[in-house]
């Protein structure tokens, strides 16, 4: 597999679709920031009661962070829906429209994403909540709780682990519900092991690999810089994502030789 081939039709895909066209840029950016507004709209409404020197219970904390929650993925199904259409190959980079459509992808995406995600919380819910449980009744002492923290950690370890092998499949998944509109084909898990097998398992691990360890290293220098640093993320951030997804398009591509839909 040729890596650079791959980056480098990657980057000018989202270069010329964002260049070319700074509308969409920007409203990609709108598009990213929608998820905040709840979060933001439940602290202030939080603030008067820590204002007058009152502490929200814990139902109210609760019931407003769900709340905010499930508005978040409501605003967010528009940025994960437009991914979609990328996913299926539309070239080149398609405009910003279809709100209708793109909220239902999104939704979908989102629906995914959060059955794939179910194996990796039960691994995190239980070990934390052993933990919690375990530091409640344990003294307050280093020797007690040391043994706990190493649960945590191992916990977490396997976590991860796991979330990477579920991410192997996920990746795929989604690729193949953008291709055919169905849910159900996202965890076809016979044909994602089939696409995997013909792009080669160690050169899709590897090209994986890479495409992580560009964005983290992009991020992390970006991070580095003061001041300005997380605007500049902001800015770029619909520049990383399409990217990413297109490299995963064209990674998805590369089993099939399938041609370009046309947006």
């Amino acid at each position: 597999m040729d890596f650079g081939k791959l980056i480098g039709d990657s980057f000018e895909y989202t270069k010329d679709g964002l260049l070319g066209n700074l509308a969409t840029w920007i409203l990609l950016i709108v598009l990213g920031l929608l998820p905040a507004i709840p979060f933001i709209l439940g602290v202030l409404f939080l603030i008067p009661s820590l204002m007058a020197g009152t502490i929200p219970d814990i139902t109210t904390i609760g019931v407003v962070f769900i709340v905010a929650l499930i508005v978040a993925i409501a605003l967010g199904a528009f940025y994960m829906g437009y991914m979609v259409k990328i996913f299926r190959g539309e070239t080149p980079l398609p405009a910003v429209t279809g709100f209708g459509a793109l909220f239902t992808d999104g939704i979908k995406y989102t629906v995914i994403q959060i059955v794939y995600a179910i194996p990796v919380l039960i691994i995190l819910a239980v070990t934390l909540g052993a933990a919690f449980m375990a530091a409640m009744s344990a003294g307050p002492t280093i020797d007690a709780l040391l043994p706990l923290i190493g649960g945590v950690i191992l916990g977490i370890l396997v976590a991860l682990i796991v979330a990477f092998i579920i991410g192997l499949f996920a990746i795929i998944g989604v690729v193949r519900f953008a291709r055919t509109g169905s849910i159900g084909e996202a965890f076809n898990f016979s044909a994602i092991v089939a696409t995997i097998g013909k792009i080669g398992w160690g050169s899709y691990i590897l090209a994986l690999i890479i495409v992580i360890a560009i964005i983290v290293i992009v991020q992390v220098i970006l991070g580095m810089i003061p001041y300005i640093g997380g605007i500049i993320q902001l800015i770029i951030s619909p520049f990383i994502t399409i990217f990413f997804t297109r490299y995963i398009t064209l990674l998805y591509e590369s089993s099939e030789q399938a041609a370009p839909v046309m947006a």
